[in-house]
C-alpha cells in the first residue's frame, strides 16, 4: 500500500533537509520519545537507525536502514525490523522553492494481513502519525 503526504516549509531546503536526516530532527518531529539503540550522527548511505518508542503502554523496536542519499534531495530509510509493520520503505523528497522547501513523505508499507487491512487500519495509522509528524516538522523548523 502506498501513503503520500506533502507539506510547506518556511525553510530553505538545506535546514530542512539536515534537520531530517539526522537523528536530532528526527526525535524531534517523531510522534513519540524516542530512545536510541544505535543512530548515528551523520545519516548516509548505509546507516542502520535502531531506537524503541512507546506506543501506548508498550515498547516498539524498530531498525531501518538508509539506502538511498542524495543531500538536499531525497534519501530512503527501509525497515529491516518493526512493528507493526511487515514492510515499511520511507522515502523523503525535499524541492527547493525560494527560501521554503517542498517536502514529501512516501511511505510503502503492508500490515501483513492483507489489502483490505492495509487501505484501512494501515492507512488510518500512517495518517494519524505522519499529520503529528508534519505538524511538528512546521513547529521546529519555523525559527529558520
Amino acid at each position: 500500500m502506498k501513503y503520500k503526504k506533502t507539506i510547506k516549509i518556511d525553510a530553505p531546503v538545506e535546514k530542512v533537509f539536515s534537520f531530517c536526516a539526522s537523528p536530532y530532527g528526527f526525535e524531534k518531529h517523531f510522534p513519540h520519545r524516542v530512545r536510541w539503540i544505535n543512530k548515528h550522527e551523520e545519516w548516509n548511505i548505509g546507516s542502520i537507525i535502531e531506537f524503541k518508542f512507546r506506543f501506548f503502554l508498550v515498547w516498539m523496536y524498530w531498525k531501518t536502514e538508509i539506502t538511498v542519499y542524495e543531500e538536499n534531495k531525497f534519501f530512503a530509510d527501509i525497515m529491516k525490523v518493526g512493528f507493526p509493520y511487515k514492510c515499511f520503505n520511507h522515502y523523503h523528497f525535499f524541492e527547493p522553492v525560494g527560501n521554503q522547501t517542498i517536502y514529501t513523505d512516501q511511505i510503502e508499507f503492508s500490515l501483513g494481513f492483507g489489502n483490505l487491512i492495509d487501505r484501512t487500519v494501515g492507512k488510518m495509522i500512517i495518517g494519524s502519525i505522519f499529520t503529528k509528524r508534519h505538524k511538528n516538522l512546521k513547529k521546529c523548523l519555523c525559527k529558520y
